[in-house]
């Protein structure tokens, strides 16, 4: 039997530390679609162990702490949510262009050594980065709400096919 129609693959994602917050935190009404997708099974949420030592360290900041945030079950969510990952390096030739925060770079790094299809990101030095990324790499990159409205529009074509 020819398998070749099967269900596409499901879109990998690589989110940074503040859309991990917004949905492991704040239950941000913008990220709960990206939630739900991740609940479901379909989307591929992918972390590092750099990343995830980010997202460890920003659940100490002191707003976190006062706001009582218990630390475990966050992490234990995100345990559940997303699939850790030891990306070795692209064979890609082309350098990454480089993030001016250089703190953002490891989720650059990762979008495009573990083949995501998409880097979800607030900050605005990694969004500048969004067509330079598109034309030379095989990734792309949005803030949450974009995310959410190409991934149910992928949803709705696929749903038609």
């Amino acid at each position: 039997m020819d398998n070749s129609a099967a269900s596409p693959q499901k879109p990998r994602v690589v989110l940074d530390s503040n859309v991990w917050i917004d949905i492991l935190v704040f239950d941000d009404p913008v990220t709960r679609p990206i939630r739900a997708a991740l609940e479901a099974r379909t989307l591929d949420a992918l972390i590092d162990a750099r990343c995830l030592a980010e997202l460890t360290h920003v659940l100490d900041y002191p707003q976190f702490v006062r706001l009582g945030i218990d630390k475990a079950a966050a992490l234990d969510t995100l345990g559940l949510l997303s699939r850790l990952v030891a990306p070795e390096a692209s064979a890609d030739e082309r350098p990454l262009p480089k993030c001016r925060d250089r703190d953002d770079q490891k989720f650059l790094e990762l979008a495009h050594a573990s083949n995501a299809d998409w880097l979800v990101s607030k900050d605005r030095a990694v969004l500048k980065l969004a067509r330079r990324v598109a034309r030379d790499f095989a990734f792309r990159i949005a803030e949450p709400k974009p995310f959410v409205a190409a991934l149910e529009a992928e949803a709705r074509t696929a749903e038609v096919a």
